[in-house]
Parts: C-alpha cells; structure tokens; sequence
C-alpha cells in the first residue's frame, strides 16, 4: 500500500513539474540603450558568406544570428539559412527567409544563458549546412 501511494505522489509531482515548465515565461530580448551590436561578415572562397550578428547588454550576448548567404550579383546577397535567437526560441530558417513558413523552433529559451549555450551549436548548424552544399569549400 505504501509503495502505490509513494507512486501516486510521484506522478503528482511529475506533473506539476511539467505543468510549471510549460508555464515558465519564454526569454526575450531586452530592450534598452546599452545594446551593443557587433556584425562579422566572412567571406568564404566559393562565393558565400557567413554572417554572425551579435547582441550584447552588460558584456552578456542576448541575441545572435547566423547567416549563411550566397552572392547573387556584385552587390547583393541571398540567405540559404540561418539561425537565431528571437521571440523565445533558438530556431532556424531552413530556406533562408525564401519560403514562407521556412523557421523550426529547436529550443525554448528561458534565460539569457540558454543564448550564450545555443550560439556554438548554431554556428555549427550553419557552416554544416553551407559546408553540405558548398562541398566544405572555405
């Protein structure tokens, strides 16, 4: 008897500790002044570029983006894909903006630690993508 009400409990708890993270408040950017942006482009030997776009408030990275492009003309670029932080996900845009409904959620963001772990894997989602179309040509 006592070991069906210790699982009972358990799945109480279980519960409420699915409830409470699916009511936990999704991180967003703050606003404010003090915004420092910094934006590296590289040019890469087969016509790309990978952009990283990066936001900081009091020396901690709040934001980013990750921006594979290819040239299209002497001046313009074309985004094949990218990743990003916004409106409370990691996410990715798997066309490149070029198709609607093209962004896959790949995490919930709940804090600004949760950006500072997701940009490593986003840069690499990136160079793999170009790396798979461009045959790794750097």
């Amino acid at each position: 008897m006592a070991r069906k009400q210790e699982r009972m409990q358990n799945a109480k708890r279980a519960r409420a500790v699915g409830r409470s993270q699916r009511e936990a408040e999704l991180y967003e950017t703050p606003s404010g002044e003090n915004h420092r942006e910094e934006t590296y482009p590289t040019d890469l030997i087969c016509g790309c570029r990978i952009v990283q776009r990066l936001i900081y408030a009091d020396f901690a990275l709040i934001y980013f983006a990750i921006v594979w492009a290819k040239r299209v003309d002497l001046d313009g670029w074309e985004e094949q894909y990218s990743c990003d932080t916004g409106h409370g996900y990691f996410y990715e845009h798997v066309t490149g903006h070029r198709k609607p409904h093209d962004s896959r959620n790949l995490r919930p963001l709940y804090s600004q630690v949760d950006v500072q772990e997701c940009f490593d894997r986003g840069y690499d989602l990136v160079q793999d993508r170009h790396d798979q179309n461009c045959g790794g040509e750097h």
